[in-house]
């Protein structure tokens, strides 16, 4: 019994021990002295209020009218004086008793920096256009698969849209709207000053040649997958900050790349103290599927109002069977006696939750001459289909060095090796998950379905007279998609300072990617596809993608003082080289079933791409300033293009902006912290519309062979369709920008308001040419559209005291984007730019905001108070022509941002919104004709009487079958009952946060820990749109913009991100 009760008091001995150590800690550092003291301004006067607390505990205090404070603190202590309008200052009390303290005043607007073009570092005080600097928690702890997502609502001017394609998935991003008829819009990503490739895999992103990231679809058909973007290569957790150059002027010197804005991405080159120290971040992310349909329940499956009692029916897609009551059943496959009962959520019972998991590493060091940040990463992401599953794995090295006083360098390099296994296929017909689920009769069992996707043969069991909508379970069985992409990019660039105010410095970067995807487009025996007599029926594709761009550029800039005046000239120069070289090979009809290999299949399609292009480019920038209060500064960049002839292939693009900060004149008011008045004009490009070698004809070999006039076989060779044009110039964009930044009550209330006026001119537009010339279209410079808009960005601390603060950001941003010319400025000239799977496209007209959503709509008669009308068959009639439903493009984009921290603990609440946009749904297209939507219980027990007139006036009297008028949407072609409102109010996210570090015993390796508890996409306060989430789009391409097809359900993602650093 002793040796029991010995061993089993063991365990508490210990916590006796580990409480009496814990408990002596405590009373050691409680070992205290009053120290007082005075706190004043760099003029003298007292300053009140000034928060003084002991580091890494809840001590605090402030100071009274007089400056005067009194605390208790030990004597090895840490005083923090803070407040807002003025610099924290940390001052260690070693065993004084007073301590007299001078606070420096805080101008933000004077002491932030931010990394401007070409990654110059500049007092945003003299800046004269806007940029937005990114905090890095904002990316780190509220982590999202591709960085940018993250942002999304919260910096005024850019919409950013998560396109819900699956882990690892492109974001689009979009500042100042869209100014390109062709649909490529994307901004310039830079990274520690030099540009990099942010390619987009979207599939279901029409192929283009934006400068800034191509977007690459999958050869052979059947795959609408998203393969992700570069942006997805970049570790949050190695980004030191971000900024945000959104007009004209603020990105002239990238010259034709920066038509769209840029996004300048710095990373870590050094740790922020000496020694070594190490940190640890862990992101774990739950995301379940959101379900919003709200389908009938009261009738099931079949059509005719006759619910499936015979085998093998082919009624699986429509719901227009008959009444649900309790006992019945009917037949699918096969199987006869399956009751027939509405099922529930098919997001619920298909799909899983996904799980996000990224653990990181970092070792860094600094000193006073330089230092060196080292990070590993690994990214497992488990997608809510249940056979997708994405890795990526990283390591990022950043260093900067002082060899001497005049010598520096710096540089980083990032490598990432990714693993994306069957994203899926979204937004189209065939191989879809989505629009079968979304779309399925609502009284088939999914159980029944996977236990059915196998007919006798071994091939795909039809459940539909619909074919191509394939059975989901079959899909995960027999479908594969393997992209594997590494990828390693950076640069080093070498600084010598010539003299105290001139400086010269070289660099060099690349970016280079190896991409290679093989996947069976169709399998064999999907029942879409017809069989082959003798073979295995499908297609399989394989390809190799090796893309790489160097950067090669130099930089000499001088900076000198003359009395109030403050002068800096800059020049320099880039070279640009771009290849991409593709291999792709496609194979249909294999003999041995099940072998997916190019070897195996009985015809092939080899493709062999090579593209070379360049761009040289000289630059000059010069800036003067007075006194502190006046700015000027002004740009010059002239680009020499490959890709254009010799007689276009060199442009210019001037800048000038400047600031006047008028809170220098008015000091007499205390309130006015900061005020200053900016305004710029700009004109940029972008060749990116300018496809290599569009100047010249050239021929492509096919494979395939035919017999010549003398029986030989012989390579038959094509030249397109596209006669070529040597006149071709780059599109233009002048943008002329006024903005006013205000920093009011101690630094508490802070405005900044911007308006512009962007014109995007010679832009490129395909039109007809002669069938007698031999070929279909030309291209030609002619579109011309205006974006006219302003963003206003509101900060105030309503609260601010010992124990509590209270910080609420809100910012808003209209843009409105109007189409004036395509190929002649004539009033409703239009252009088709998208087509949607069912019916409907996205046409520019002139005359009208960019992006309209045109389709058939129910004709009216005028006479009879626009009554819709009705034909002889008692179906809706048709207008004569397509019309205009409105824009998709949103007007408004913003959020509303509440941050509170009491006592250490910190909560955000964040609201986003997009307003003003028109969305066709296909989701709810589908819904409608196939008997799901609410709206077609209407007519169910004797069918449907349209509420209007005949053709002949008179009030419609026929009755049309249920069936018949819903399913008018398609055989009518009709769109308009599905055109919606696409805009939303969401919660955004919620975080709750603390840092742990006063907790942890000194003897313990931890020199901070902090928890944040996250969610994401909690809640959807207002939509409009039925029975989805606005947001589920799929589409990277502007040119389809607004155009809606099923598509992965959204998530809802809870989790926490850890820091621990040692």
């Amino acid at each position: 019994m002793k040796k029991r009760l010995h061993l089993a008091s063991m365990p508490a001995m210990r916590k006796m021990h580990f409480t009496f150590s814990f408990l002596l800690f405590f009373s050691l550092q409680a070992i205290s002295q009053t120290v007082t003291g005075k706190l004043t301004n760099a003029e003298g006067k007292a300053l009140a209020n000034i928060t003084v607390s002991v580091k890494g505990t809840s001590t605090g205090t402030f100071s009274n009218a007089s400056g005067q404070y009194s605390i208790t603190a030990g004597s090895t202590a840490v005083l923090l004086f803070s407040s807002v309008g003025f610099i924290t200052q940390e001052i260690q009390v070693s065993g004084r008793n007073v301590i007299d303290v001078v606070l420096v005043a805080e101008n933000r607007s004077l002491s932030e920096v931010v990394v401007t073009a070409l990654g110059i570092s500049k007092q945003s005080r003299g800046l004269g256009y806007a940029a937005s600097n990114i905090k890095a928690d904002e990316l780190t702890i509220n982590r999202t698969a591709n960085p940018m997502n993250a942002l999304q609502g919260k910096v005024a001017g850019v919409n950013i849209s998560s396109l819900g394609t699956g882990p690892g998935g492109s974001s689009k991003i979009r500042i100042r709207g869209q100014s390109s008829i062709s649909g490529n819009n994307s901004p310039l990503i830079v990274i520690n000053g030099v540009p990099v490739d942010n390619s987009n895999f979207n599939s279901n992103a029409e192929p283009g040649g934006n400068v800034n990231g191509s977007s690459v679809g999958v050869k052979g058909g059947g795959v609408f997958s998203d393969g992700g973007d570069g942006l997805s290569s970049i570790n949050p957790d190695d980004i030191e900050n971000m900024t945000i150059l959104k007009g004209a002027a603020a990105a002239a010197l990238y010259g034709s790349r920066a038509k769209d804005g840029v996004i300048m991405i710095t990373t870590k080159t050094r740790g922020k103290g000496k020694g070594i120290g190490v940190s640890y971040n862990l992101n774990y992310t739950n995301e379940t599927p959101l379900d919003y349909t709200d389908y009938q329940t009261e009738y099931g499956q079949g059509e005719g109002g006759v619910r499936p009692t015979t085998v093998n029916p082919t009624s699986g897609q429509w719901s227009f069977g008959e009444k649900i009551a309790p006992g019945m059943t009917h037949t699918l496959y096969n199987t006869t006696g399956i009751p027939y009962v509405a099922q529930g959520s098919r997001i619920k019972e298909f799909y899983r939750h996904g799980q996000n998991l990224s653990n990181t590493i970092t070792l860094s060091t600094g000193n006073e001459k330089g230092g060196f940040h080292l990070s590993l990463t690994n990214t497992d992401n488990k997608g809510i289909v249940p056979n997708n599953k994405f890795n990526r794995k990283g390591i990022n090295l950043g260093f900067s060095y002082n060899l001497t006083e005049k010598l520096s360098f710096t540089g980083n390099m990032n490598y990432t090796n990714e693993k994306n296994t069957n994203p899926p296929n979204i937004a189209n017909q065939d191989n879809s998950i989505p629009t079968t689920l979304m779309a399925l009769a609502n009284t088939m069992p999914l159980s029944v379905f996977n236990d059915n996707k196998y007919n006798a043969l071994g091939n795909e069991y039809n459940y539909s007279r619909f074919t191509n909508r394939t059975n989901p379970y079959w899909i995960l069985a027999e479908q594969f998609h393997n992209i594997k992409r590494d990828r390693i990019f950076g640069n080093v660039a070498v600084k010598y300072n010539l003299l105290s105010w001139l400086f010269v410095q070289g660099r060099f970067g690349q970016d280079y990617s190896s991409r290679d995807e093989d996947v069976n487009n169709f399998p064999t025996g999907q029942a879409s596809r017809a069989l082959v007599t003798g073979f295995a029926n499908g297609i399989y594709t394989q390809e190799s993608r090796r893309s790489r761009e160097t950067n090669l550029d130099f930089l000499i800039s001088a900076n000198k003082k003359f009395g109030d005046f403050d002068a800096t000239l800059t020049g320099g120069g880039n070279q640009l080289r771009r290849t991409l070289d593709v291999n792709n090979v496609q194979v249909t009809d294999f003999f041995v079933r099940g072998l997916y290999s190019v070897q195996n299949g009985r015809a092939k399609d080899p493709v062999y791409t090579l593209i070379e292009q360049g761009v040289n480019s000289l630059y000059a920038s010069g800036e003067v300033s007075w006194n502190k209060t006046l700015y000027l500064n002004g740009t010059v960049r002239n680009d020499w293009f490959s890709t254009l002839s010799a007689a276009n292939r060199s442009i210019l693009y001037p800048s000038i902006s400047g600031a006047y900060v008028f809170s220098e004149n008015l000091t007499k008011f205390s309130w006015l912290n900061f005020g200053k008045l900016r305004l710029g004009y700009a004109e940029v490009g972008s060749d990116g519309d300018v496809a290599p070698y569009s100047g010249q004809l050239f021929y492509a070999v096919n494979a395939n062979l035919i017999g010549n006039s003398s029986g030989t076989s012989v390579p038959v060779a094509t030249s397109g369709n596209s006669i070529p044009n040597p006149n071709l110039k780059p599109s233009r964009v002048s943008e002329t920008e006024v903005g006013l930044e205000l920093k009011m009550f101690k630094n508490r209330v802070n405005l900044d308001v911007a308006v512009y006026k962007k014109i995007t001119r010679d832009q490129i537009v395909q039109v007809q040419v002669s069938d007698a010339s031999g070929f279909i279209n030309t291209r030609i410079n002619s579109g011309e559209s205006s974006n006219k808009g302003f963003e206003v960005m509101l900060n105030l601390i309503p609260v601010q005291n010992k124990n509590f603060t209270w910080q609420f950001t809100a910012n808003t941003s209209y843009n409105k984007t109007k189409v004036l010319s395509i190929i002649t400025n004539t009033p409703n000239e239009r252009i088709t730019i998208g087509t949607h799977v069912f019916n409907g496209e996205v046409r520019h007209v002139v005359g009208q905001e960019m992006g309209q959503i045109a389709g058939f709509g129910y004709a009216t008669d005028p006479t009879k108070g626009n009554q819709r009308i009705f034909q002889t068959n008692g179906l809706p009639l048709r207008t004569s022509g397509l019309v205009l439903f409105g824009s998709a493009l949103p007007k408004w984009t913003g959020g509303f941002l509440n941050s509170f921290n009491y006592k250490g603990i910190s909560l955000t609440v964040f609201i986003d919104y997009k307003l003003g946009n028109k969305m066709l749904s296909g989701t709810n297209f589908n819904a409608i004709r196939h008997g799901l939507h609410k709206n077609t219980l209407e007519g169910r027990t004797s069918g449907v009487i349209g509420n209007g007139v005949n053709p002949s006036g008179t009030t419609n009297t026929v009755v049309s079958p249920v069936q018949t008028y819903w399913e008018h949407l398609r055989t009518q072609q009709i769109i308009e009952s599905v055109i919606y409102n696409g805009g939303y109010w969401k919660l955004r996210q919620i975080s709750l946060g603390y840092d742990l570090t006063k907790y942890i015993p000194a003897k313990l390796p931890f020199k901070g820990v902090r928890i944040d508890l996250v969610a994401n996409n909690v809640l959807i306060l207002k939509k409009w749109v039925d029975n989805i989430d606005p947001e589920t789009f799929g589409f990277g391409s502007d040119n389809q913009v607004g155009l809606e097809s099923p598509g992965l359900p959204t998530t809802r993602g809870i989790g926490l991100n850890l820091n621990i650093k040692f």
